[in-house]
């Protein structure tokens, strides 16, 4: 009999257009057919989610416990019992620990996972020192007593799996990062346009606003033939416009990211503050494209700076990189090239999620 497993969400992850969305639809894209999986939606499923789920995860089963949209908790946990009571289950992974309160649904004998994509009271403390966290920030005790009521926790990438293992010990942390397809396209050979793929996230549009006010105006004044495309939620929700010159084109949200890594000569992923994996940064390698980024964007990825992608940190750093690579195409070329081989190694869906698949089989 295969493995039957619930994934508990409230994350619209068929809607294109941020990290968190595109991790969840990853998972169940690399759960659907290795184990009998079921997406678990507390309210009543859109047809968007069915129809995603069949073009993308077809062996998948969508399930809805159907309570009011402002129903007592109370009856959403009865419903979840009675879902678990009619279809018997051998795990249920949670997506956030904001779902945490349906745990005493989850009966004994099932085991119960939570998937997180960061260590939460890092990241909150992280935003909230640059004040772009104004509600409270939760700590590192709380999250822990949170975290020991599972069985076992998955963690993004090792950093944050090191955390959850000095917490509650190395048995209870599965590493499964995010796993992205290989995409190739040619490179042009002059460098004229730049990338950034990001959704409307406090670090998101702080970091692009940095970048905007503290190194674009440099790289125009260099060449003012260089564009930056920027694509997501990220440009709305900074009010960003097309139409405002500059070299700066905002495209908002699109359908597919393909042709918008195809068409890009570099990518930049300027975050500087967050936490876990950098989904884009991901993103950028599976495509076979340079790319930029910061410190932190290469957070768990560090020793493939300078290999697989380039980093800077500060405004001279990043010109001096965009002009380098920008008038050396063998240098794209070569980064591209080891950036697709380490997505290749690291982030096939094999070796993000075997290890999750193995130890929900036992």
């Amino acid at each position: 009999m295969s493995t039957r497993v619930t994934l508990l969400t409230t994350v619209d992850f068929w809607t294109p257009g941020s990290g968190h969305r595109a991790r969840i639809d990853s998972l169940v894209r690399g759960l659907a057919g290795e184990v009998a999986l079921t997406v678990l939606l507390p309210t009543p499923a859109p047809p968007a989610a069915a129809a995603h789920l069949a073009a993308t995860a077809p062996q998948a089963r969508l399930a809805s416990l159907r309570p009011p949209p402002d129903g007592p908790r109370d009856l959403a946990l009865a419903r979840l019992n009675g879902f678990f009571a009619a279809h018997a289950q051998d795990a249920c992974i949670i997506e956030f620990m904001q779902l945490s309160w349906m745990l005493p649904a989850v009966p004994p004998g099932v085991m119960r996972l939570i998937d997180t994509h960061a260590v939460a009271s890092q990241h909150d403390a992280m935003l909230a020192q640059r004040g772009l966290l104004p509600g409270p920030v939760i700590s590192a005790a709380q999250e822990r007593g949170l975290l020991a009521a599972y069985d076992s926790v998955i963690a993004i990438c090792a950093p944050d799996a090191a955390v959850y293992a000095g917490w509650l010990g190395a048995d209870k942390v599965v590493l499964a990062p995010h796993a992205q397809p290989l995409h190739s396209s040619p490179h042009r050979p002059e460098a004229e346009r730049l990338l950034l793929v990001a959704g409307d996230y406090p670090p998101n549009r702080e970091g692009l606003t940095w970048f905007l006010g503290e190194v674009w105006p440099h790289l125009r004044d260099w060449d003012d033939r260089l564009t930056l495309d920027v694509v997501g939620s990220v440009g709305p929700g900074l009010g960003l416009a097309s139409d405002q010159g500059e070299g700066l084109l905002v495209h908002g949200q699109v359908p597919d990211l393909t042709a918008a890594y195809a068409r890009a000569d570099l990518c930049i992923n300027p975050v500087r503050c967050g936490g876990g994996l950098k989904i884009k940064t991901v993103e950028a390698l599976a495509h076979g494209r340079p790319l930029i980024t910061t410190a932190h964007g290469a957070r768990s990825l560090e020793a493939h700076a300078g290999r697989a992608f380039a980093v800077a940190d500060t405004p001279a750093a990043w010109v001096d990189v965009v002009v380098q690579l920008a008038d050396d195409l063998p240098a794209r070329e070569r980064l591209a090239q080891t950036a697709r081989a380490l997505a290749a190694d690291q982030f096939s869906a094999a070796a993000c999620y075997g290890p999750l698949i193995a130890a929900l089989r036992r």
